[in-house]
């Protein structure tokens, strides 16, 4: 489906507000401008799903992810953070290694309980790089 004339008109209101937001995102964070985000999410909790959504996406920058992994030690700990165990969980078993490295390590930012399982699971994974970080974020995530 393309977008020109009037059919942009069919696209929820919603799905281009994220789209504004990831683009956004994507140019603060990769520009070194991850406390914008930090503040962004902290005053409107719902976009983290978009931070996570470019955690998820393997095609995602070196530059935006080092600025994803500033904000999530931003939040560290903090409530807003503990809410995304789940989202975390799942990224945690993604294709990428990468990503379920970077999942397990936001993991153990959590604080969490919730966050072991998940944790202890990527004990097994097939990538040393994500065994290592898990091993690490279960001593955060416990301590």
């Amino acid at each position: 489906m393309s977008i020109t004339g009037n059919n942009w008109r069919i696209f929820p209101r919603w799905m281009m507000e994220e789209h504004e937001i990831d683009i956004r995102f994507n140019a603060l964070l990769s520009t070194g401008r991850a406390a914008e985000v930090t503040e962004r999410v902290r005053r409107e909790p719902a976009t983290m799903q978009v931070l996570l959504a470019l955690l998820g996406d393997e095609r995602t920058a070196l530059s935006v992810r080092i600025g994803i992994g500033v904000v999530m030690e931003d939040l560290a700990g903090s409530d807003l953070l503990q809410q995304q165990v789940e989202m975390l969980g799942k990224l945690s078993q993604h294709k990428d290694h990468r990503v379920r490295a970077d999942a397990c390590h936001y993991l153990g930012m959590t604080h969490n309980a919730r966050a072991l399982p998940f944790l202890q699971s990527a004990l097994q994974d097939p990538a040393a790089e994500v065994r290592e970080v898990a091993e690490e974020a279960l001593g955060i995530a416990q301590g």
